[in-house]
């Protein structure tokens, strides 16, 4: 007798319409380091719940660390999921290999992708049978455990699957990629990766159709506009602007910049998200703690936890700093923890993720504070940041947390030991 299918954990989800969450957010190739980790360096996967669906969109090296978790989640059922893949270049499937589901022959991997006609081998089944083969990879996809049946669409067809509608367009990208849509019970989100604008007048069309009025658009950003005509041209991706506009024209609610260079720090995405927010207000940049909910056309934006160095508990009372409509906005918060790089901060009212803030901290008139030599004393320490996550906290009342990162931060470097005096010189031996 078999098991019943087991849908992971969806009652803890009932009343959403979708919740996304970002697994790999990078571009072309894996990034970790340390000055990617606030962004992250896994490439493409998001995972998706809707109804009672779970699906994934591509199958980058974030893949892994979301099949572990799922493994957790589910404790030991079975898994019935859905895997869509936008096209086939590496960094988009490189992480199925790693996916720990697919090796139980009690879970199921319904497995959907693109078959372009006019490229020879660029198919959902031909990119399969490449990735698990000799020399690549030492387990063939036939030995792969789980229930893995394969559906190819052409770009542009609809798809079903159970109450939730999908709707594909082709983008302009090497060997091709495409665009989705999904809806359900009036919300809609498009995940809309690899395409590069303005070359193609309908492929650019064919997306702000495909876009028009969703809620959420997840579109590539990779370039800065100015290598779309340059040292990037013919490369397949789009940049801040490009993004920007694209979600202007088709009306969207709000846009989030995808598939990040690999070269670019976390404070440069900082500064593109910043600038696209100039053409686009409702802008943010994809990161690996990013959760997207979307309830009756309403989206609320949440990231899980990540720190990586001690803080200090406080209760220190602060004015916190922020830009509204162009006009500077003050009011009085409580920092409850510090460290070099970061802070955590009980706020009167919520805060958007990668939001700029300044906290400005008062300063006690001491003797180091006062100069002596009639400059203004220093009587407050102001702190520059980013937010990073908003969550109410219960346990305070109306007060709203929220995490902050300091960019420019660093914490101080151990003192060099002095170097040891060197032996003295023997003295010369006189000759007699």
């Amino acid at each position: 007798m078999r098991a019943a299918r087991h849908r992971v954990s969806v009652a803890q989800y009932r009343g959403l319409i979708v919740r996304i969450a970002f697994w790999g957010v990078r571009g072309s190739t894996p990034t970790p380091a340390r000055h990617t980790w606030r962004y992250g360096g896994n490439t493409p996967c998001l995972e998706l719940r809707v109804a009672d669906k779970l699906i994934i969109l591509d199958a980058g090296t974030g893949i892994r660390e979301f099949g572990n978790r799922l493994l957790a989640e589910a404790a030991g059922q079975p898994l019935d999921l859905t895997l869509f893949f936008s096209h086939y270049h590496w960094d988009h499937i490189q992480g199925l290999p790693f996916f720990a589901p697919i090796y139980s022959p009690a879970n199921t991997l319904h497995l959907y992708g693109p078959h372009f006609a006019d490229i020879p081998g660029s198919s959902l089944t031909a990119a399969l049978q490449a990735l698990f083969c000799a020399p690549f990879f030492p387990v063939v996809l036939e030995a792969l455990q789980s229930r893995h049946p394969v559906q190819e669409f052409n770009p542009g067809d609809a798809l079903e699957l159970g109450p939730v509608r999908i709707r594909t367009t082709r983008l302009l990208h090497p060997q091709g990629s495409v665009a989705y849509r999904f809806e359900h019970d009036g919300s809609s989100f498009v995940y809309a990766t690899d395409h590069e604008p303005g070359v193609s007048p309908d492929f650019d069309l064919g997306l702000r159709n495909l876009a028009r009025g969703a809620d959420l658009l997840i579109a590539d950003a990779q370039y800065h506009p100015e290598q779309l005509t340059t040292t990037r041209k013919g490369w397949g991706h789009g940049s801040w602007e490009s993004a920007a506009r694209t979600a202007a024209d088709a009306e969207v609610r709000n846009l989030v910049l995808f598939h990040h260079e690999p070269t670019h720090l976390d404070e440069t995405l900082d500064e593109l998200v910043l600038r696209a927010r100039s053409i686009f207000p409702n802008t943010w940049g994809a990161n690996e703690n990013l959760i997207i909910e979307l309830r009756r056309r309403q989206m609320t934006l949440s990231t899980r936890p990540a720190r990586i160095s001690q803080r200090a508990d406080l209760n220190l009372p602060v004015t916190v700093e922020t830009t509204e409509g162009g006009s500077t906005v003050r009011e009085i918060a409580h920092l409850a923890n510090l460290s070099f790089q970061g802070a955590y901060l009980l706020s009167p009212h919520p805060l958007q993720p990668q939001q700029p803030i300044d906290i400005v901290v008062p300063l006690p008139a001491t003797s180091e504070t006062v100069d002596t030599h009639g400059a203004e004393p220093a009587n407050e320490l102001r702190l520059h940041g980013t937010v990073l996550r908003s969550e109410p906290q219960t346990t305070n009342g109306h007060w709203v947390g929220a995490a902050i990162h300091f960019p420019d931060a660093a914490p101080p470097q151990k003192k060099k030991p002095e170097p040891e005096a060197p032996p003295p010189e023997p003295s010369p031996v006189s000759k007699s």
